[in-house]
């Protein structure tokens, strides 16, 4: 090893966002993003390395081909986790365990990273919605009334999602065209930088104070919001993005804990 990827081994990391991807085209593994490389999960269960505590994740969960285990594990074992991991990138005792379990970014394709069981893409940013409001109603108010008073949001449909970096299809739909509706694909293709909260451990329609986020929420992602601007704005009253907003979602890879 040079002496210049040496003293980079040794740079501290607490980023350390967990992914799925293929190694050489190999099957989908749960991964660990660290500088210019990944670390494969399962090599926390393998011989010589700062091995988990019995009962937190074993080896099926960690060489899973999605993160979903890990997920339903719950808070405890996302600790225990992440406490490993920074244990594997930090001690120089572990650099001949570390150098085994990691190969180089280039040789890994990502994967979309958990099953979309359902997701709700909310309308929480008072200058966007604005922004959008204008573009909708020009002539009218841009903000209505109620968006003060409860979290505006929709059921998006979850098999939207994909990974970064997948094509999207242009979507069709009713839109206006010289004052008349006529349906054909949308000239108005926008996107919205959004973050995404991915939620492990759901609650039996039990409320969930704020207090107890972290007790739920495993982590943020990166999401494009395609939208189909004039699709959405036919389809918007009464009720809502359909067509629109359905055809596409994007997602990084990486997920931050």
């Amino acid at each position: 090893m040079s002496k210049t990827a040496s003293m980079a081994a040794r740079v501290p990391d607490t980023h350390l966002p967990l992914g799925v991807g293929s190694i050489d085209g190999g099957p989908p593994l749960p991964l660990c993003l660290t500088g210019n490389r990944v670390i494969r999960l399962g090599s926390l269960t393998e011989p010589g390395g700062p091995d988990l505590p019995d009962g937190v994740l074993d080896a099926p969960a960690l060489n899973s081909p999605t993160l979903d285990p890990i997920l339903a594990a719950g808070p405890e074992a996302w600790a225990a986790l992440r406490s490993r991991l920074l244990e594997l990138v930090n001690d120089p005792s572990n650099a001949e365990h570390l150098d085994a379990a990691a190969v180089a970014t280039d040789r890994v394709t990502m994967t979309l990273p958990f099953t979309v069981a359902d997701y709700v893409d909310f309308y929480s940013s008072l200058h966007h919605a604005t922004n959008v409001g204008r573009i909708f109603r020009p002539q009218g108010d841009p903000l209505l009334p109620n968006w003060r008073h409860l979290p505006v949001g929709y059921h998006g449909r979850s098999a939207s999602i994909a990974v970064s970096g997948t094509d999207v299809h242009r979507p069709c739909g009713l839109r206006m065209v010289d004052g008349a509706p006529r349906f054909g694909p949308s000239l108005e293709l926008d996107f919205e930088l959004e973050v995404g909260f991915v939620v492990g451990v759901g609650n039996d329609g039990a409320p969930v104070p704020t207090s107890n986020f972290a007790d739920h929420v495993f982590g943020l992602c990166l999401v494009n919001d395609w939208s189909a601007r004039d699709i959405q704005s036919f389809e918007y009253q009464p009720l809502g993005p359909f067509l629109g907003k359905s055809f596409h979602t994007s997602i990084s890879p990486w997920i931050t804990p």
